[in-house]
């Protein structure tokens, strides 16, 4: 009888170790899927998180670089206004002489050209025309035409050549955007950044910021 009994219990461990045999592979695959989801996972998120921290770096660098470049193009205005805060009256080569000595291609590499704008009240425009004229523009107007309480005129422009010369004359206080920028400079005392304005120097097909 406790032969019998062994037996019995002998084959029922039989047939419960060939069932789980039958099962075991499947479990295995579960727990291996199981890992493997839950490695990838983690592999997923740290990508992820180096991605983003890579990402916000090379942000913070661009954005680094643009203020130096926009601190730089300040203080070359800055250094304009000393000048003529040096000077009783700066002619054209003398401004012509400033900005030769910034070296703008090498230095200061973005500006197209540094110019100096003068206020020229409607009562003084006759005078201030035919004053320009007589430096050898006869040539020269304010423009855009049209009859204003103030006009601007750029009257100085480095480097007077080529493309920058369209911007002789040029009022830009006729502008709204340009002029809103204008005096906000002169209320606050300090270089100012306009919106986005259209060049007279270009063709039309690009916007750039103005001073």
């Amino acid at each position: 009888m406790p032969i019998k009994a062994v037996d019995q219990a002998s084959m029922l461990s039989i047939s419960q170790w060939r069932r789980l045999a039958r099962v075991l592979p499947w479990l295995l695959l579960a727990v291996g899927l199981s890992a493997t989801w839950l490695v990838a996972g983690i592999a997923l998120r740290a990508a992820q998180e180096a991605q983003a921290e890579s990402f916000a770096y090379q942000a913070r660098e661009i954005l680094l670089r643009i203020e130096q470049r926009l601190a730089a193009y300040r203080q070359v205005l800055y250094g304009a206004r000393g000048l003529f805060a040096a000077s009783v009256d700066v002619n054209r080569d003398e401004f012509h002489a400033y900005v030769a000595s910034l070296r703008l291609e090498k230095d200061y590499p973005g500006i197209q050209g540094v110019g100096f704008a003068l206020l020229v009240p409607a009562s003084g425009k006759a005078a201030h025309i035919e004053g320009i004229r007589k430096t050898g523009y006869p040539d020269y107007t304010l423009r855009p035409e049209g009859e204003r309480e103030i006009y601007s005129s750029i009257i100085f422009l480095e480097p007077f050549a080529d493309r920058n010369l369209r911007a002789f004359g040029y009022d830009m206080y006729s502008e709204a955007v340009r002029r809103k920028a204008m005096q906000r400079s002169r209320d606050l005392n300090a270089a100012a950044m306009s919106g986005k304005v259209r060049l007279v120097q270009e063709d039309g097909s690009v916007c750039r910021r103005d001073f």
